[in-house]
């Protein structure tokens, strides 16, 4: 599979605090970078004075993490023969150094300088290194600011804001506006939409149909293949969170259906309200069982042996096959003590 599949599958569940991962040091920003030449450094361990190895086209005897995929991204030039500043430039310096760890930082890069220079002209070469050079740079600043961030486990919008603007600021002064809207565009109007979605989310002012109401509203204003990506993710998630506070404050069927049809429509809740009945039949049908289970297990009249044969029989005539399986389960679930999700 391409590593860019895997990418794409892990952006589609990511949420703002993927901008706090993104400033949380990793191994990379850990490592830091040299900034007399933009270069990450390694400090420590066995390949820390090595020199970078030497390649020609980048991708020889890839890192293991590397192996049997393709490089994500593309290098491309226009028609009078300059870089064509794209998201795919970034993907491609992406590719390489997700690969950090396994091998020297120095021949990370020198992997992606040897790939530029193997896909582009000189000319279009030269422009693309440097912005790799801005790229590193734009990382360590990135690591700097984590530094100076306060700890803490608390959601604060505010301070996600802060960050957002911050991060923002540090790209103005190692890219130029083409470039920051064409290798982080995408990105922004994701965190900005998901900002907007926990305020809404944390907004106690908001009944759950209001909140239904301005999500959908929020997940319009996106781009479409972006709301096609996070369509289903987002449905499950506001889906959850809205029925849970909906059963806080007591709400009514009523209220229900309209939360389920501003969410996903009047046909998806159709079924749900049909899955509604199917769980509570089951949940009477259960309720009856445990009564009936609990008279025979009470009945000292009959050794245990018989108890638990009577019980068989009775749950194979009570329910099918695979409900008789389903049962049991809950069964010793119950009898430890265990919360039943029926």
């Amino acid at each position: 599979m391409k590593k860019s599949a895997l990418i794409a599958l892990a952006l589609g569940a990511v949420v703002i605090l993927g901008l706090l991962f993104w400033l949380a040091p990793d191994d990379e920003s850990a490592a830091g970078i040299d900034p007399a030449t933009g270069m990450p450094a390694r400090s420590d361990g066995p390949s820390a004075h090595q020199l970078p190895a030497t390649f020609t086209t980048g991708t020889e005897s890839l890192p293991g993490s590397l192996q049997g995929t393709e490089v994500d991204g593309e290098l491309e030039v226009d028609a009078s023969g300059r870089l064509k500043i794209t998201n795919g430039v970034r993907r491609v310096f992406d590719y390489f150094l997700s690969a950090i760890g396994e091998e020297p930082l120095e021949s990370i890069v020198a992997r992606i300088r040897a790939y530029i220079r193997h896909k582009l002209p000189a000319s279009a070469a030269a422009e693309a290194e440097q912005l790799l050079d801005s790229y590193l740079a734009y990382k360590r600043g990135l690591e700097g600011m984590q530094q100076g961030q306060p700890g803490g486990s608390t959601l604060d919008l505010d301070a996600i804001r802060r960050q957002m603007q911050q991060v923002q600021a540090l790209r103005t002064q190692f890219f130029k506006p083409e470039v920051i809207t064409a290798f982080f565009g995408d990105e922004d109007v994701y965190d900005r939409y998901t900002l907007a979605r926990l305020e809404v989310m944390q907004n106690k002012s908001l009944s759950p149909l209001q909140r239904a109401q301005q999500l959908g509203g929020l997940e319009d204003m996106l781009p479409e293949a972006m709301r096609e990506s996070i369509k289903v993710i987002n449905q499950v998630q506001n889906l959850d969170a809205l029925t849970q506070d909906w059963k806080k404050r007591g709400g009514s069927p009523a209220e229900l259906r309209q939360i389920r049809e501003s969410v996903v429509g009047p046909e998806a809740t159709q079924r749900l309200e049909a899955l509604d009945q199917e769980q509570a039949s089951w949940n009477q049908r259960m309720d009856a069982w445990y009564k009936e289970r609990d008279t025979i297990l009470a009945n000292t009249s009959l050794s245990e042996q018989d108890r638990q044969k009577q019980i068989v029989e009775l749950r194979k005539q009570r329910f099918s096959g695979a409900e008789s399986v389903r049962a049991e389960s809950l069964e010793h679930m119950r009898d430890r003590g265990e919360v039943v999700n029926r």
